[in-house]
Order: C-alpha cells, then sequence, then structure tokens
C-alpha cells in the first residue's frame, strides 16, 4: 500500500462529541463516504471499497474520507418520536456541511468535493448533493433507496407521518418539486449527480423513479444500471468505474 492511513478523532462542536474517521491518501479531491444503513466509519474498508479505490489513492486522484453517519441514533433511533429523529439528522447535516466538508476540503487543499454513499449511505449522499448543490461537485449514489418515508418497516415510524414530517430530506418527495431554473440558483449547475444501481438490486425501482423525477423537472443527471445485485462486489466494481 503506497498511500497514507490515518484514524481521526473530529472534534464536532455542533454535534458536543468526536467523530471517528479514517483518512485514506495523500493528495487529490477529497471523497467524503458514507456506509450502509447502521454501518461504522470503517466497513468501507473492511468491505473491500478502500482496496478498489487503491490505484486512485496511488496515484493521488483523491482522497477518501469514511466518516460516521450515526443512523442508530437518527432514522433507527425507536426511542425518540418522528420528529425527535429527523431533527438528530438535521443536526448531522449541519455537522457535515459546517465542519466536515470545510475540513477535507482544507486538509486536501481541494474545493471539488465528491460524495459517495452506499445502501443508505447513498441516501445521505444524495440529501447533501441535492440539499446543498453549491457545495457537492459530483454524487456518487450505491444502490440508495430514495423514498425516505416508505422505509417504515425497518425505521418503525408510520409511512403517512412521515411523509409530512420528513419532506425535506426525502428526495422523491422535495426533488418532485425542484424546478431546473431553482436547482441552477442553488449552484447545482456544476454538480454532476449520479445514481447508481443493478438489476437485481431491490432499491432499482426507487432509482429508476428518481431519475424519472429528475428527468420530468429538467435536472440532469446519470443513471446507470449493472449486471449485479444490491452487494459489495457490485458497488466495489461501480466505485472503481466512476470514483
Amino acid at each position: 500500500m503506497s498511500y497514507s492511513r490515518q484514524y481521526l478523532r473530529f472534534p464536532s462542536r455542533i454535534l458536543n462529541r468526536d467523530m471517528e474517521m479514517l483518512h485514506f491518501g495523500h493528495q487529490g479531491y477529497p471523497l467524503i463516504c458514507l456506509p450502509t444503513s447502521n454501518g461504522r466509519f470503517f466497513d468501507l474498508e473492511d468491505r473491500g471499497i478502500i482496496a478498489s479505490l487503491s490505484h486512485h489513492l496511488e496515484q493521488g486522484y483523491l482522497q477518501a474520507f469514511c466518516v460516521e453517519t450515526l443512523d442508530w441514533e437518527t432514522f433507527f433511533n425507536r426511542e425518540l418520536e418522528l420528529p425527535q429523529r429527523r431533527d438528530q439528522w438535521l443536526l448531522l447535516e449541519q455537522h457535515w456541511v459546517g465542519e466536515l466538508i470545510p475540513y477535507a476540503r482544507e486538509e486536501t487543499q481541494n474545493d471539488f468535493l465528491v460524495v459517495a454513499g452506499f445502501s443508505l449511505g447513498a441516501t445521505h449522499a444524495v440529501n447533501l448533493a441535492c440539499r446543498h448543490p453549491g457545495l457537492v461537485r459530483r454524487c456518487l449514489a450505491l444502490g440508495g433507496p430514495y423514498d425516505v418515508a416508505a422505509l417504515g418497516s425497518i425505521t418503525g415510524w408510520d409511512p403517512q407521518q412521515a411523509e409530512q414530517e420528513l419532506y425535506f430530506i426525502n428526495p422523491l418527495a422535495y426533488m418532485s418539486n425542484m424546478s431546473r431554473q431553482l436547482w441552477d440558483q442553488l449552484g447545482g449547475r456544476n454538480t454532476d449527480l449520479k445514481l447508481l444501481t443493478a438489476h437485481h438490486d431491490h432499491c432499482l425501482g426507487d432509482n429508476l423513479r428518481l431519475s424519472e423525477v429528475l428527468n420530468r423537472n429538467g435536472i440532469p443527471h446519470q443513471l446507470e444500471v449493472w449486471e449485479g445485485d444490491h452487494d459489495w462486489p457490485t458497488w466495489q466494481a461501480q466505485i472503481r468505474a466512476f470514483a
């Protein structure tokens, strides 16, 4: 391995805690990597994603920051009422936007920010890109579910209540009302949005639906449907091709 690997405890004033992360690479644009549902910052290394990026890292094309998403404290925290879960996620987003992203840009000395997420991590990545398109230059969303309100079978929330309470963090909801003019005004003109899925991915339908919404509203993006499944081998190949 000819690239650096650092374990970091990043102090967050917004969250009032230290956030663990792994930083790979020595040169290149910042790539924020978001794990699968209830995943940890080390999962993407353990599951072969970092190995799939070894050439990119060795050549100095990118630096990868593998971070926490705290799903167990937000979406999956059944001890909280739905509005509290939403607000906890929005606080985490404030940390990403106000602390993590500026840190990654400063550390790499590069403003070309890329976010990549896997499964529910892809939902987080799309939310970051679509809610803050002026910050994100490229979004790689691999195998994500994009109707957050419909996740009640695994989160325990009522879908009808979620349609109301989670509208602004539900990509299929708020992007349905996103015009091309507003998208450009928010900075989306320079945002490269890639939806990456597979023929046997159980989230294929959400990817097709989100692509249809984006097409209808004239918002540029790329949809790729590969041979494969909702699994790590498929994501390894996709991230290698598009990072």
